[in-house]
This record gives structure tokens, sequence and C-alpha cells, in this order.
């Protein structure tokens, strides 16, 4: 855990940056380089025209690392604005060799616009020193101070260390070993309980929860809501990456039993001779002659098998099973086919079904089904984050008007949530209504300057009221906090074409298609004259 999130200088080193450190992906027929020089790590990204001359050429500096590189290292650059942008080649430790990041095998993968929120952080670092509110809700634009803690601290397991340091009683220092069962679990599945892949959603944070709020020593339901797929959907062997919560609840050695994760797991420190001490922790239950059943009880009963998400990563399977399937390490597609739709199931024992419900599938899978819900659920709440999400909602039906409505609502109790008034203003763009949109692009710019897509659509806004060149300011603004915005410059591109300056036109939509190669705008930009 200490290793899950460093400096990418400070990472004990296991990749090639000189040797086998290019990738050719066929798909996007992209070219990936990785190299380090002078203490400092970067990763390009290039095309070939057709005379074989490097084109759409993308380099950005690796700032840190994400994963402990047991099985998988990932890699993350820090844009101006403190949001988190991951690379899409990362290294893989079985394999030794680099490879496209999950998700990422296809023609047209993210390249480097995916962002990486605080719901992901919060299993991979540290506290970090955030302003209060910046983590309230999951829909938050999520901006990572220049210093990181490094690794999952003691803070996670143990309770807040500033607590311990102004009372040295032992009391004020949480020790999982003597929660009961259920709470000591808890500490553990914070983290380790992926019940689906993670865009279903697997859970929902709870309403007034902030993401990096959860304490050792509480439950985990009041932390978060956790969802499954329903049986019989043919997702009831799924196996991924963050299993092991998921899988060892399924399990009869756990059903029948006191065991927790601490029954076998120390997580101070790795066992010297994993197959010995796992097998005497076995026949702590079973009293077994190992020279009769077998050496290696683990290898048998929790075999090391490849994961469906992530499909170069081989790992243990925390579902323990008499006789564990066959086939467990054969080679596996990445998953590319539409995201879930239907019905889901709760995890856990959830009171407030409506709500959770309806939150949960308002993402996607049932949009229809979760704005029913979240209709009922809404009026019962004091928070405004569940309005905000059924605004969202609206949005996606296509219903503006709701949306505004949804929206005003919430930022009557929430006035200080900036994505909320830049949502709001989309939805009264689409109506028309450019006026009341640039007000509230400018509102939500005052409580979040770093807002470069905020930016963009305000500079969209100025341009259409005539205001040209305040949307170019606004445009080159956006540019500041995320050099990445092909949104921005493409728009930037668009206005030197109108007024006749093609070089300068041709300079950013050539910008463009680096960062995003297949673009279509930059490409038509490109051909005209």
């Amino acid at each position: 855990m200490s290793r899950s999130f460093e400096t990418i200088a400070g990472a004990t080193p296991i990749e090639d940056w000189t040797g086998r450190n290019r990738l050719y992906h066929k798909p996007s027929d992209q070219y990936f380089v990785m190299t380090a020089h002078d203490g400092r790590f970067f990763q390009r990204r290039y095309q070939l025209d057709t005379r074989g001359n490097e084109v759409n050429s993308l380099e950005l500096e690796i700032q840190y690392a994400i994963g402990s590189g047991n099985h998988e290292r990932d890699y993350i650059h820090r844009l101006p604005s403190g949001e988190f942008v991951q690379f899409p080649v990362v290294w893989y430790a079985a394999e030794k060799r680099w490879g496209m990041a999950p998700g990422y095998d296809r023609p047209d993968h993210d390249g480097f616009s995916r962002r990486i929120n605080y719901r992901c952080i919060f299993c991979h670092a540290g506290y970090p020193d955030i302003s209060s509110g910046a983590d309230r809700s999951e829909s938050q634009l999520s901006l990572f101070p220049q210093v990181m803690p490094s690794g999952v601290s003691c803070e996670r397991c143990h309770g807040p260390g500033q607590l311990h340091a102004s009372n040295t009683r032992a009391e004020s220092i949480v020790n999982p070993a003597k929660l009961d069962r259920k709470h000591q679990m808890d500490v553990c599945l914070q983290c380790h309980l992926e019940t689906t892949s993670a865009a279903l959603p697997n859970s929902v944070l709870k309403v007034g929860r902030d993401i990096f709020s959860f304490r050792a020593g509480e439950a985990l339901e009041s932390y978060a809501a956790y969802f499954d797929y329903p049986k019989g959907a043919g997702h009831d062997d799924d196996f991924n990456i963050v299993h092991q919560g998921y899988g060892l609840a399924k399990s009869q050695c756990f059903v029948k039993s006191s065991m927790t994760c601490l029954t076998c797991h120390d997580p101070h420190r790795p066992a010297d001779n994993p197959q010995t001490f796992y097998n005497a922790k076995c026949a702590t239950c079973h009293r077994m002659d190992v020279r009769v059943h077998g050496e290696d009880c683990v290898g048998c009963h929790m075999p090391k098998r490849r994961t469906d998400d992530i499909v170069h990563v081989i790992m243990s399977d925390h579902y323990i099973q008499r006789r564990p399937p066959n086939n467990l390490l054969s080679p596996k597609p990445e998953r590319t086919g539409d995201r879930f739709r239907g019905a889901l199931s709760f995890y856990a024992p959830e009171p407030e079904r409506d709500l959770y419900m309806g939150l949960a599938l308002a993402r996607g899978a049932n949009v229809t089904g979760g704005v029913e819900l979240l209709e009922r659920a809404v009026n019962r709440q004091k928070s405004a984050e569940p309005l905000f999400q059924l605004a969202g909602a609206y949005a996606n039906l296509g219903k503006r008007e709701l949306a505004v409505d949804a929206y005003s609502r919430g930022l009557k109790m929430d006035p200080a949530h900036a994505e909320a008034r830049y949502n709001m203003a989309i939805s009264l763009m689409d109506l028309g209504k450019l006026k009341e949109a640039e007000e509230a692009l400018r509102e939500a710019l005052r409580e979040k300057p770093e807002m470069a897509d905020a930016y963009v659509v305000l500079g969209t806004i100025e341009v259409r009221l005539g205001h040209t060149e305040a949307g170019r300011t606004d445009y080159l603004q956006a540019l500041k906090f995320d050099p990445l915005n092909t949104v921005a410059l493409n728009n930037l591109g668009l206005m030197e074409l109108q007024l006749g300056k093609t070089d300068a036109a041709r300079g950013y939509f050539s910008e463009v298609l680096k960062i995003k190669p297949d673009d279509a705008t930059a490409r038509q930009g490109l051909l005209r004259k």
C-alpha cells in the first residue's frame, strides 16, 4: 500500500526505459516511446505519414506512478489546473512489457484525455491537501495539489494522525484487530471491494459524505451504497482486479467461520515464505496433512486467474473454491462492447433504496428508470447533490427546462457548487438563454477559476453574442489551465480561418491533431483555405 502512489522519480524502477521502450498500437495506428533522462520521465505518441515521416507527435512528462507495480503500473501527468491525466501506455509487471492501459486497446482510445478523479485516488494515496468541501460530491472537478502524499498512509487504517498527536492515549489510535468482525472487514473493504466494474457503477457515495471522509471503525455502508449485477445477467463469474473482498465473502471458508482479511494477511509486511505461511493458515481450520493433500493450498483453491477488467493482469482469486474452474489463465480480449443496460441489485441492505438506486441507474444503466426513482426521492433530501444528479439525468434525456429547474433548486441549497452552475449554463445555452448562461458561467468561475471547460463554453457564448475578442480571450484562458483542451484549440483555429489567417489556423489545428489524431474538426480545418 505504501507504493500505491508516488512520484515517478521516487518509484522503484521496474520498467524498461531504454531497450524495449517502444510500442506500436495497430488498432489506432499510433506509436509510443517511453524514455527517461536527467531524472525525468516521458511518454511520447506519434504517427507516420505515407512517406514514413513522424506526424502528430506529442510528448508529456510523467509526474506520478500509480499502482505498486506488482501487477501493473500506470502513469499520471498533472495539468496546470491541478487535474490529473492518465497516460495511454502502462507497464505490465508479469509480462515485463509496455502495453495499452485498461480500456485503451481500441482504435478510438482516450489518448491523453482521460482524467483521474478523487474517488480513484482515494484508494491509491493518502489524504491530499485540498480545500474543505472540494470533494463533497463525485461530480466535482478533481484538482490536486503539486505535492501529493505518497502511497496509502497509516491514517487509512488507524485513524487521523492529528487526533493521535493531540491525544497520546492509546485509545486515539484505531487498531483494526480489536474491532468486531464487520467493522474490521470494512477497514479493508473501503478499497478492496469492487462488486462490479466501476462504470456500472459499483458504488455511489452517500449523500452528505466527502470522498476522503471514510475513517477506520465506521460502517462502510454509511460511506457508500454498493451495487451488483442481478443474478443470471451473465456476470456471475466476473473477476475484477479489486475483487478480494467480493470473492472472499462468497467463500464457504468465510461464511462458515469468523475469519477476516487479517486472518491471513499482515498489512505491515509480506510473508517471508508465502506458500508455507498460507498453508499454515489453512491448517488452523482444516487440520490437514500437506503431505497427503498437497503442498500448496492457495495454488489449488485460490488459483491465479486472469482478470476481466485488466486482461494482462494475473492474480490470486480470493473466491476460495473446492474445485475451481479450468483455463483461468487463457488470454482474454479486452471488453469493448456497450455498457451494461438494465436493472441493478444492492450488494448490501440499503434503507434509502429509491435514492441510491436512482443515482446508480441515472449514470447510464437505465437513465429513465433512475429519473423516476430520483423524482420520488429528492424531495425528502436536505442535500443538493441528488437534485444535481437528477438535473444531469434530465439533460442527458434532452429535458433542458427540467434540468435548469433542478439545478436552480439545488443551487439554492448549495450556491458554491461551481460544477452545477457550469452544467446549468450548458442547458441554458441549449435553450437559447445566452445571457443567463453567461451569468451562470461567470459565477462558476468565481467559485472555481481553474475550470477550463467553463472558459470554453463562456467563449462560445461570447462569440455568439458578437463579442469575438472576448471569446478569444476565454479560449486562451482555458488553454492556460488545460493545454490539451482540443475544443478551445479548434475554436481558435476556426476563428483564425474566418479572419483569413490560414497559417495561424493551421497551427491550432495541427496542435489538436497532436492531442487527438482523429479529430474531424481539425482535419477538415486543415483542408480549408
